[in-house]
């Protein structure tokens, strides 16, 4: 494939704010696409309407939906761009000169398959690199959705004692 082509296809499916492929896509009202946790963490104070990061139309922040086909697509590149640095040769077992392909939990390393039945990490748990970084990928945006909610309560009652403050005044 023309390294043209690739570059275009990978800039597609790059976040324009993290500047990486996207994570949880959203596509707001002018068609422009962000990572959903770039995109809320780049809202100042919340407003109700917002300006796209892209084109700075006005935008409405509620009901983003995650865009599916472009999340499937950012998937499939992150996942060649692993296989590209998987396959590179600093990745390769020093000793068994063998593609690390597995993830060693307890160690939190990469690992060739022989190394990975050695005494030594035997009894860890171990699995694909591919759906280790896809669990964690997943965990992380499990832990930042949970820290958006909680900047939203947080937002909503200073803004309640904000209020009260300004009754006692």
């Amino acid at each position: 494939m023309n390294s043209g082509i690739l570059q275009t296809f990978q800039r597609e499916l790059t976040c324009p704010i993290c500047m990486n492929y996207f994570i949880d896509p959203v596509t707001i009202d002018c068609g422009h696409s962000f990572c959903r946790p770039c995109f809320y963490l780049n809202w100042e104070d919340i407003p109700i309407l917002t300006q796209c990061f892209e084109c700075t139309k006005s935008t409405q922040q509620r009901n983003l939906k995650t865009n599916i086909d472009l999340k499937k697509m950012a998937s499939l590149a992150r996942k060649v761009n692993l296989w590209l640095f998987l396959s590179s040769e600093e990745q390769m077992c020093g000793t068994h000169r063998e593609t690390k392909k597995m993830f060693c939990e307890v160690d939190r390393s990469l690992l060739c398959s022989l190394c990975s039945s050695s005494q030594e990490h035997r009894d860890h748990r171990h699995c694909p690199i591919e759906s280790a970084a896809e669990e964690h990928r997943e965990k992380l945006l499990q832990k930042m959705q949970s820290l958006w909610e909680k900047a939203c309560e947080n937002h909503s009652n200073l803004n309640v004692e904000t209020t009260r403050t300004r009754h006692w005044k």
